[in-house]
């Protein structure tokens, strides 16, 4: 009989361990851990399903195996859409059916984002490369070419050395590309890959850009063989996303009907609508891909943290649904985005899931409800400082509160200076930060930059000091226009808006009217500015201009919530709809486009599966058990994984901690209840302990990797209505327990109920 778990030293566990090794034994997988190596820890761990509505390619490839043409060919097409994930989990499965598909390894070296996972599984296929037709051949010396770029950026020698290393081998990569669309002149997947691959390599964006035109043309010829080809018309939207969007309406509309159930491929034509204005299509096709998500993730037991496209396609549907005019429902939309976990990285800057609710508030003018604090529970980031600052600086001038302006605005020049000198503990500007970290510390800055440059314009306008203010705000305009991104913008505002109704204020009404027109430069039929414009052309009796906008206006704005001041101010002018219709095509109205055949407008966490394990005394225990608490659910490998028992020792030690909290620990495992029994003899136990053996639950719980035939280590948060609020799953338990209480701590003080009652759920 084993002794109790808390009474065996660590080091008997690591011991026996090290004995085991030097016998020869392959304990690896038994921890949890790939016996094939660590490149395979990451990812899913799950067998795949057959994927519908993701559209369709074809990619033939060498195997011993009959079915694994079916798994590659879907693999290839969730590439095609982006979707890594899902075609990581393909390509796994092809080689759990075939171990030698030099190809599957090929597409995992492709689905994987690791640089280093990407290499190991390249170098799998180049060792299996005997016996492939020359074409497959042809796709592996490409892609060996285009791992040397990498080489070269990461390798030793000066900068101008590596630079000229780089400039080499993305010549032999580019030639190569070259090489297999010349030898295979009818090969379509080669074409489409060739847009995807050859201009991200390129220097510059404007190397990129001259490429454009030319890159058009082979996915022309890709679509006149294959009309609904979903790579081609795929990258044909991302090709033409921008002020020049609108060569890419038809594929836009057309990508939508072929491929319904793939959230990016429902979300990328909303980008690119959205981008040249054509409001209405835009949230049809961003609420189609939201709507997708959440069907996915309820149904594969996924979270929003693990999911980055459905946080960016609900981020921009809310922002598509201001400019419609409707800020109920994104209000909705960015309180969703609330309900969820936060991510496990804490990040230097704070808490991003809070951009959509203050960016609404801010457009909106919802200044009583912004101040209020009653939805947002700002934390200590510098940024999220920073831009609670700002939001409240810009509420007190709304509300002519001057003081208070004046004292957001020193906080928001403190935060700001907070931000300069880089994040905690990164040692200042000369920090050599992590890449990831870096990039949106830059594009933080620029960004906050202007807040302050903006805040300092409207004080010296509210002062009464005219033309200082109108020079600030004109630079500050100015600036952001360079930097402005639909992706979707973080700033609230456009601030030739801004500088539009300053002007108006002023009396300048020719000034303003040139203000606003530059907004439509950037955001095509901008609510605000055709408002502005409206007003502007309807005071210097330019009754022609002034129909168009309402034209424009009566469009965009045709579904906006009543309370609409802007839209009100226009219609008070009296000016009717004139001209035609501005826009490329007639849209459908968002709000009377039936979306639920697509799947719920609101997340809500997936059901637990089932519960049924046996207790110490071989009781049956079900979630019932423990009705009207939370559950915290800790998938663990026996009692002979050493970092299993550091996880359960840590977390009987914070029992009490948890059930204050409302929430009981219960931990399961594959060993036996007469096992579990032995170590509850102890009378240290206070965590409820279960017996798996079959790996029943295990495998319900999606802690079973079906590559391997293995268990893993879960951690699972249950809320009192037996819905996953978070998960963590793979080849290391969860050791982070103040994320775990302070999740719990959300559930036990009602933060989501909170949220839930005022329209998020």
């Amino acid at each position: 009989m084993r002794r109790s778990l808390l009474a065996i030293p660590f080091v008997c566990f690591a011991a026996s361990f090290a004995a085991a090794q030097e016998e020869g034994e392959d304990l690896t997988s038994k921890w949890g851990h790939s016996r094939h190596g660590a490149a395979y820890d990451e990812g899913p761990r799950r067998r795949p399903w057959i994927m519908e509505g993701i559209g369709e390619s074809h990619f033939p490839v060498t195997s011993s195996h009959p079915e694994v043409q079916q798994w590659f060919d879907q693999g290839h097409t969730l590439l095609h859409s982006f979707w890594y994930f899902e075609a990581e989990r393909s390509f796994r499965w092809c080689l759990k059916l075939d171990p030698d598909c030099a190809m599957a390894y090929w597409g995992l070296a492709r689905a994987v984002q690791d640089p280093e996972r990407s290499r190991t599984f390249l170098e799998e296929a180049l060792a299996r490369k005997e016996g492939l037709t020359p074409r497959e051949l042809a796709y592996l010396k490409t892609w060996q070419a285009k791992q040397a770029i990498a080489e070269a950026e990461g390798g030793r020698g000066t900068a101008d050395e590596k630079r000229e290393a780089r400039r080499k081998a993305t010549h032999e990569f580019v030639v190569s590309f070259d090489k297999l669309l010349m030898d295979h002149t009818d090969d379509i997947e080669a074409k489409s890959l060739y847009w995807l691959e050859v201009p991200d390599i390129l220097d510059g964006p404007e190397a990129a850009g001259l490429v454009r035109y030319g890159m058009e043309a082979v996915l022309q010829q890709v679509l006149a063989k294959d009309p609904d080809h979903v790579g081609a018309l795929h990258y044909r939207i991302h090709n033409w996303d921008g002020k020049e969007g609108r060569y890419g309406i038809e594929s836009c509309l057309k990508l939508s009907e072929v491929a319904p159930e793939s959230g990016h491929l429902q979300h990328m034509p909303g980008h690119v609508l959205s981008g040249i204005g054509l409001w209405h299509e835009a949230a049809i096709a961003m609420d189609s891909a939201t709507r997708v998500e959440k069907r996915y993730m309820h149904d594969e037991m996924i979270l929003p943290e693990d999911n980055w496209d459905y946080v960016h396609n609900l981020d921009y549907l809310c922002y598509i649904q201001e400019q419609l005019g409707l800020y109920e429902a994104a209000l909705t939309g960015a309180k969703q985005l609330l309900l969820a976990p936060p991510s496990i990285e804490s990040s230097p800057f704070g808490d991003f899931q809070k951009g959509p609710i203050v960016r609404a508030m801010l457009k909106f003018e919802k200044w009583d409800d912004l101040l209020s604090g009653e939805l947002i529970d700002w934390g200590q980031g510098p940024m999220e400082q920073l831009l609670r600052h700002y939001a409240e600086a810009r509420a007190h001038l709304g509300l002519k509160d001057l003081d208070r302006a004046e004292a957001s605005f020193e906080s928001l020049r403190e935060a700001l200076a907070m931000l300069r000198e880089g994040p905690p503990g990164g040692g200042g500007e000369e920090a050599d930060p992590d890449p990831m970290q870096a990039y949106w510390m830059n594009r933080m800055k620029r960004i906050t930059e202007l807040y302050e440059l903006e805040i300092e314009a409207l004080l010296s306008l509210a002062k009464g000091e005219s033309l200082e203010g109108i020079e600030l705000l004109t630079k500050a305009a100015q600036q952001q226009e360079e930097v402005w991104m639909n992706d979707p913008p973080q700033s609230a505002y456009f601030l030739y808006n801004v500088l539009g109704e300053a002007y108006l204020e002023l009396g300048s009404l020719k000034l303003a009217a040139a203000a606003f027109e530059k907004t439509l430069e950037t955001v095509f039929h901008d609510g605000f500015a055709l408002s502005g414009l409206v007003r502007c052309y309807s005071a210097l009796g330019e009754m022609e201009k002034a129909g168009r906008a309402m034209t424009a206006l009566d469009i965009v704005w045709s579904d906006a919530d009543p309370s609409n001041r802007w839209l009100e101010a226009a219609r008070a002018t009296g000016i009717e709809p004139s001209g035609e219709s501005p826009f490329e095509i007639d849209q459908r109205s968002f709000q009377k486009t039936v979306l639920d055949v697509q799947g719920h407008s609101l997340w809500t966490p997936p059901i637990a599966p089932e519960l049924s394990a046996l207790d110490s005394l071989n009781r049956p225990v079900t979630l019932s058990r423990f009705e009207g608490k939370n559950v915290l659910l800790i998938f663990y490998l026996g009692d002979e994984c050493l970092h299993c028992m550091e996880q359960i020792n840590k977390a009987n030690e914070l029992v009490e901690t948890f059930r204050a909290l409302d929430t009981e620990i219960v931990a399961i495992s594959k060993d036996s209840t007469a096992e579990i029994a032995d170590y509850e003899k102890s009378g240290k136990f206070e965590i409820t302990l279960l017996s798996d053996p079959g790996f029943e639950n295990a495998r319900r719980f999606h802690s079973y990797d079906d590559f391997e035939d293995i268990e893993l280590h879960s951690t699972i948060l249950i809320d009192t209505q037996g819905r996953v609020h978070w998960a963590k799953t793979g080849g290391e338990p969860f050791m982070n327990f103040d994320y775990l209480e302070k999740e719990a701590r959300r559930l036990h003080e009602g933060v989501i109920s909170k949220i839930t009652a005022t329209g998020g759920d």
